[in-house]
């Protein structure tokens, strides 16, 4: 699909110069006020590459226009037109809106065809970079996750199942919570394999121990923060509750409820509570919220258990004792849920070096 542009002016006759001047260069939508370009705006397929408004129009100038315009879709590279009579209030918006450019009208087709061409140039360089940085801290958690699935299963099956609850509460689109429960637990890498299962055992701890174990969300943030895009997800961690009815660090900010939520109530269920009885400990959440978490708690419990073969692991069962190959190579740990790759790889070593089985799984 070409990278489409948004011209508004209160002027038909103006717009309708500039369909037949431009008619066959651009994918262009054309519209007659600031309200109906935010209509359009809301509405479109994709996001506009380009915005180019009129700065003098009636109800809403556009300044107001490209400002709105930036909360919705800010990606969208903008320009605006001016006559020379509102050239200082112009100026004021390019200084207040980071715009793209200001053009003076009347525009002279070339002029204008430039101007275009240089911003529809600029939205891809912006999108180039945007794509490129996703796919850095994509491949920067999956590296993490799978680290914490090597060294150290508790904290992978930790994070596992904290991941699992925030994606059923969280809102869809919030990307945020989900990286803190993926990343949220890779502190624990730190902390020896014997700690981590006294602390999951309910276990006693001494005044050291207890002082190790509760620096594993400042160990997080550490690590996390230096990872472009998710400077808020390294506070949430680091403010992530360690005990039973203990509430997170600091003023607690509304995207960061799901997995602060979650965290609790994982934390005083491996502390011996019942799922109901530590909801009733996590009243300084929203009701309906602790009430969501809990039934994906008790439904993720439902997984019932089975006996399989080496060449019947597939996606998403969850491992119910360690699987060894038939040298004693430690493949997966107890408690991991497998994913695409480690299933594919599980069937692997069953059709070649070969894997102590039948296997305990749940699925």
């Amino acid at each position: 699909m070409a990278d489409r542009i948004l011209m508004v002016d209160d002027e038909q006759r103006l717009l309708d110069g500039l369909r037949r001047s431009l008619h066959g260069r651009y994918a262009i939508d054309f519209s007659t006020s600031g309200a109906d370009g935010l209509t359009r705006i809301a509405t479109a397929p994709s996001p506009y590459a380009v915005v180019v408004s009129d700065m003098m129009m009636p109800v809403m100038n556009g300044a107001e226009f490209l400002a709105r315009t930036r909360e919705v879709s800010p990606d969208s590279v903008q320009i605006i037109l001016s006559g020379q009579a509102d050239l200082t209030s112009t100026i004021a918006a390019v200084n207040d809106g980071n715009l793209f450019r200001f053009l003076t009208k009347p525009c002279e087709p070339d002029n204008l065809t430039r101007a275009l061409d240089a911003a529809l140039h600029q939205h891809r360089l912006i999108m180039a970079e945007r794509e490129l940085l996703q796919r850095t801290l994509d491949g920067t958690v999956e590296l993490l996750t799978d680290l914490m699935k090597a060294a150290s299963p508790l904290a992978a099956a930790r994070s596992e199942q904290l991941r699992a609850l925030v994606d059923a509460v969280a809102p869809a689109g919030a990307w945020e919570p989900r990286i803190a429960a993926m990343l949220g637990q890779v502190g624990l890498l730190a902390i020896p394999g014997e700690l981590l299962g006294q602390v999951r055992a309910g276990e006693t701890l001494d005044h050291e121990a207890t002082t190790l174990f509760r620096s594993h969300p400042q160990l997080a943030y550490e690590l996390i923060r230096r990872i472009p895009r998710l400077e808020r997800v390294a506070d949430w961690v680091a403010a992530q509750p360690l005990a039973p009815g203990e509430k997170p660090v600091g003023q607690v900010d509304h995207d960061q409820l799901p997995y602060a939520a979650a965290v609790a109530l994982v934390v005083g269920i491996e502390a011996g509570g019942s799922p109901s009885a530590v909801a009733t400990e996590l009243a300084h959440y929203p009701s309906e919220l602790v009430d969501s978490l809990v039934r994906a708690y008790t439904t993720a419990k439902t997984r019932k258990p089975r006996k399989v073969t080496g060449a019947e692991f597939v996606m998403g069962m969850v491992v119910n004792q360690d699987v060894l190959t038939a040298n004693g190579l430690v493949l997966v740990r107890d408690g991991e849920l497998l994913t695409e790759s480690m299933a594919i790889r599980l069937r692997h070593f069953a059709a070649g070096v070969g894997i102590v089985g039948p296997v305990s799984v749940l699925v």
